[in-house]
């Protein structure tokens, strides 16, 4: 909460970067719980967990270079809380 506090303080328009992360990530974990095979999901989490960190991260450095520190440790922080298995199917059988 702090980290999006004092980063908020230096640019009010560094709000806007965690919680498109945030959205972002959690609709892809979202799309990749409807893989069935296992390994197939992990690739996937795991590519797109690191592609949407670079493209923010990216983005955080190009448009809002006074707060990328605390853009880039706020998406390590989002990246490290934030579980795919949170949106795993929980009654799916595998037949």
């Amino acid at each position: 909460m702090a980290l999006l506090v004092a980063g908020t303080l230096k640019n009010p328009f560094f709000i806007i970067l965690p919680f498109g992360y945030l959205i972002s990530i959690s609709t892809a974990y979202k799309i990749g719980s409807m893989i069935r095979d296992y390994a197939i999901n992990a690739a996937y989490n795991w590519s797109i967990k690191w592609g949407l960190f670079v493209v923010f991260l990216c983005l955080s450095g190009l448009y809002l270079s006074n707060v990328f520190v605390y853009a880039m440790f706020m998406y390590i922080l989002i990246n490290m809380t934030l579980n795919p298995t949170l949106f795993s199917l929980k009654n799916r059988t595998n037949t």
